[in-house]
């Protein structure tokens, strides 16, 4: 799966779970907190969403919070567990 649907497919998840973000004009590389106020929760959350939108599982090192700034980190994650 190329990077690019990855990404158009995290925007979908996005769309669902974060619909205070605008993602016809959401920026995957800025930062979620002082760009877009996501919180702990809804980070989790969307993680959750993308496992099921992928057929991935995070585990427990890749569920901690600073190690994901912004969307692309997220799709970068993604990336790294479907094109092994």
């Amino acid at each position: 799966m190329q990077k690019e649907e990855i990404k158009s497919k995290l925007i979908e998840v996005i769309d669902e779970n974060l619909p205070n973000i605008d993602t016809q004009t959401v920026d995957v590389s800025a930062d979620f907190v002082d760009e877009y106020d996501v919180n702990s929760i809804q980070l989790i959350q969307l993680i959750v969403a993308a496992e099921e939108k992928f057929e991935v599982d995070f585990d427990d090192k890749e569920l901690a919070l600073s190690k994901y700034n912004s969307f692309e980190d997220v799709i970068n994650t993604i990336d790294g567990k479907v094109n092994k």
